[in-house]
């Protein structure tokens, strides 16, 4: 199947009063229509960089230094400002961390998911508010035709989620890019986000990139799985492969620190030892090296290119 969405070396940073920090370091990936992409690592990796680059809503002091972003064959780089204003939101839509932050606190949830439409469909007034409620229902939202006129601070947490999963659907957009759609939420309330997804993912067809740092959400909910680390892809592959067999030390790493992820009982949980390197002064070679417990000297020499190691399973990793 033709990829929807082609990332193709993708290089963004951000220039500050110390240096320029490469917070994303040739980057690529594809994703499918209908298919749900997870984009794991950890903190400082460059998940949430790569996705806003993608949106071209970097903040003044980031730029797109190289690559490609290729949505349905045009490059996204290339387009006007005012052009991709009828795509963002329209065609490509995203769901953001927080969504105490992200939604208005001085606007009702009508005004805020209903502006979109009035942006990207042309409604009138009437059309809108029947939108904004069917919008509102289809997330699951009790007595929508009440809710409308209800403020943020009004809501619960999971119901801010969803508001904000409804504002991104409203404007039937192919692409959904949810980035860490669970945070501050509890156990329960993030169970029920995630469902929410994936079951208006297989019902509108949507094409789906899950930003997070838990493989476990990755291997109930993903079709593939790329892993960053330090701005950089380590490996990618489904996710049923993945999982069956990890290649690098680093995705290793991933999977043994977490408990019972594989269902055998473990003794000891496993920890990668050290932290991500700095940003500004990432180490030569493999960015992992200083972490990895099977690195060799050649390790800090060598930049790994990320290569096909199996069929449709690639790996950053000379020692693979």
């Amino acid at each position: 199947m033709a990829a929807l969405l082609e990332v193709k070396s993708l290089c963004t940073s951000f220039f500050t009063d110390a240096g320029e920090v490469r917070a994303v370091d040739r980057v690529s990936f594809t994703l499918e229509p209908g298919k749900l992409m997870g984009l794991v690592g950890e903190s400082g990796s460059g998940k949430t960089a790569t996705v806003l680059s993608i949106m071209r809503l970097l903040p003044e002091s980031g730029r797109v230094t190289g690559g490609e972003i290729l949505f349905a064959g045009r490059d996204l780089l290339k387009v006007s400002e005012p052009e991709m204003r009828t795509i963002r939101g329209a065609k490509i839509a995203m769901i953001f961390q927080e969504p105490m932050t992200s939604l208005n606190p001085v606007f009702t949830i009508g005004s805020q998911v209903g502006e979109a439409i009035r942006l990207h469909q042309r409604t009138s007034r009437r059309e809108t508010r029947d939108r904004v409620i069917e919008a509102l229902r289809m997330v699951g939202i009790a007595d929508p035709e009440r809710r409308i006129g209800d403020y943020p601070h009004q809501l619960s947490g999971g119901m801010r989620q969803r508001v904000m999963i409804a504002m991104a659907l409203s404007c039937n957009p192919q692409v959904l890019i949810a980035d860490e759609p669970t945070t501050a939420l509890d156990v329960t309330i993030q169970a029920q986000i995630l469902e929410l997804i994936r079951e208006l993912q297989e019902r509108l067809k949507l094409a789906v990139i899950l930003v997070t740092h838990d493989l476990g959400i990755v291997n109930e909910y993903a079709d593939d799985v790329t892993i960053l680390y330090a701005a950089r892809v380590m490996e990618q592959a489904s996710v049923k492969e993945l999982f069956r067999n990890p290649m690098n030390p680093y995705t290793k790493g991933l999977l043994e620190s977490i408990p019972g992820i594989d269902g055998k009982p473990r003794r000891r949980l496993q920890a990668i030892p050290g932290a991500i390197p700095s940003a500004l002064r990432p180490p030569p070679g493999c960015r992992f090296h200083p972490r990895c417990p099977i690195a060799i000297p050649q390790c800090a020499e060598a930049d790994p290119p990320l290569l096909e190691k199996v069929l449709n399973h690639y790996v950053a990793c000379i020692r693979v």
